[in-house]
């Protein structure tokens, strides 16, 4: 497998929503570090200019059905929205259904450049077809140079003298439902690996030949997974036993774990991002795996010598264990979904240094991220007595 070379670097700073009807008030998620920069805990961090650092790690924590997912899924639209992908074509628009005065505002880094920030108004039209589809009402894009930058709260704050474009819907050369943020991405896109399809699918690609030390550390029984080029195949060796020819993806299925399927899948994609300085999203991270393949994920994506390009890591968990492996609170988020979604920065809520993380969310501590005591009461008193009927 080969690498590309590194482009310029883009990097989220902040995303905002609004207008969503999944959510139950505007939406904001912080990629860069607001706590206090510690000279030995660096590695969970990359610096993008000055002292501004985004956090190389976001976790997303919650019980189940509380909006995990959902979020993970505004993320990924808005990283496909600014790389100039058309809002009726991307694959997680459905989470603007029912929604109206839809509003993201963006804001990013472009290396060697400045800082810009987006504000996005969407809204919907009736076609032909009496079909609905998303457009761009509005549109502003905003600059700031590096150098005018002195302090954090400088990159969030806009104002008109920093207008750098509008949108005009008159333009034949722009479509109503691409953003003008093309105008800087349309060369150097943010580099994304996006795994959220593959939280329920575990599918192993017959891309080429995988790393040796890979297959090692996720199943010692594998010897080695090799392309054949003329046959366009792949053949799976184990130790002490005749090679496997794998024609079709699904095979992989017969002779793999789902761990191992899953570990591979991820841990290529960790690797290309390491390169890239891009982000993989990894919905239920989790699933499939033990937890020290999880926590050796994580630390690469915290150790610089491994994370060379400053890649970041977004993922949802259930697993609130995993949490205790970071020395921060500002790059973990709490979903919760009464009446409808919301999200909160544990750094906002949890000021007590002398709790564990995992302790707090397992204790519901911090309201609302462990199951109802009173709803277990319930379902024991329901089984003891019989009354739910199989």
């Amino acid at each position: 497998m080969v690498f590309g070379e590194l482009s310029t670097m883009i990097k989220l700073i902040r995303l905002s929503a609004s207008g969503l009807n999944l959510l139950k008030e505007k939406v904001d998620i912080d990629f860069f570090a607001e706590q206090r920069v510690l000279s030995d805990k660096l590695g969970m961090l990359s610096n993008l200019f000055g002292r501004v650092y985004t956090n190389n790690v976001i976790s997303l924590v919650g019980i189940n059905a509380s909006g995990k997912t959902t979020i993970l899924k505004l993320i990924a639209l808005c990283f496909d929205f600014i790389n100039g992908k058309s809002l009726n074509s991307i694959d997680y628009n459905d989470i603007f259904t029912n929604s109206e005065n839809i509003q993201i505002d963006t804001t990013f880094y472009v290396e060697n450049e400045g800082v810009y920030h987006l504000v996005s108004a969407i809204g919907k039209v009736k076609t032909i077809d009496l079909d609905e589809e998303y457009i761009i009402k509005n549109e502003k894009l905003y600059f700031k140079k590096i150098s005018t930058i002195q302090k954090k709260k400088d990159m969030l704050t806009f104002d008109e003298s920093h207008l750098m474009r509008e949108r005009d819907n008159t333009e034949e050369f722009l479509q109503n439902d691409i953003s003008i943020a093309l105008s800087i991405t349309k060369d150097n896109k943010i580099y994304v690996r996006n795994l959220l399809d593959f939280t329920n699918l575990n599918v192993l690609r017959i891309l080429g030949d995988y790393p040796r030390e890979l297959l090692a550390f996720l199943d010692p029984s594998i010897e080695s997974i090799t392309y054949n080029e003329k046959t366009q195949e792949e053949i799976l060796k184990f130790y002490g036993r005749k090679p496997i020819t794998i024609s079709s993806p699904i095979q992989f299925q017969n002779y793999l774990s789902s761990g191992t399927i899953k570990g591979i899948v991820v841990f290529i994609n960790a690797m290309l991002a390491f390169k890239h300085g891009g982000y993989v999203i990894v919905d239920e991270l989790e699933n499939h795996f033990n937890r020290e393949i999880v926590s050796t994920l994580i630390r690469f994506f915290t150790q610089e010598n491994v994370n060379v390009g400053g890649a970041t890591l977004i993922f949802s968990t259930h697993y609130s264990e995993l949490l205790d492996e970071f020395s921060r609170n500002d790059n973990i988020y709490i979903t919760r979904n009464v009446d409808r979604i919301t999200i909160q920065k544990l750094n906002d809520i949890l000021k007590r240094t002398d709790i564990k993380k995992s302790d707090a969310f397992k204790s519901d501590y911090l309201k609302g991220t462990a199951p109802s005591y009173d709803a277990y009461l319930q379902l024991k008193k329901a089984i003891m007595h019989g009354a739910i009927k199989l």
